[in-house]
């Protein structure tokens, strides 16, 4: 994760009136240093840690959720070469029907259900581990 994560949760933190120490020992983080961190984009977000910060923040999961999304987007489209393009993540190199179906389950995965996103993460890491 990285720095647009990190700022959406700094932000939504300092809204709430939360210090950085609040919100590790809500998360039975070791350290404010670890917030700080998150927040800077030195170290990513425990992936256990997220509905939990979305709760003490206010907010849905699948809000960070989305931004992390976009952050692996962005990573994506960067080592290939392809920055500044709407479409980055689909700009890999995938046969357009893999690349339909990805878009489909980005979509998916925004609306599912916590029940239905495990398989839904699956089947994309199948298909981006191809790529």
């Amino acid at each position: 994760m990285g720095k647009q994560v990190g700022t959406f949760i700094r932000e939504l933190r300092e809204k709430r009136g939360l210090s950085q120490g609040d919100v590790a020992r809500m998360l039975s983080l070791k350290t404010a240093q670890s917030i700080s961190n998150i927040e800077r984009g030195v170290s990513p977000l425990p992936k256990s840690k997220i509905k939990k910060i979305a709760d003490i923040l206010g907010v849905n999961k699948n809000e960070i959720v989305t931004i992390v999304l976009g952050e692996v987007q962005n990573r994506y489209s960067k080592a290939a070469g392809v920055q500044n393009s709407s479409n980055t993540l689909f700009a890999l190199d995938l046969p357009s029907d893999e690349t339909a179906m990805v878009r489909m389950l980005a979509e998916k995965l925004k609306k599912s259900k916590s029940t239905e996103r495990l398989a839904l993460k699956k089947q994309m890491k199948k298909i981006l581990g191809n790529a």
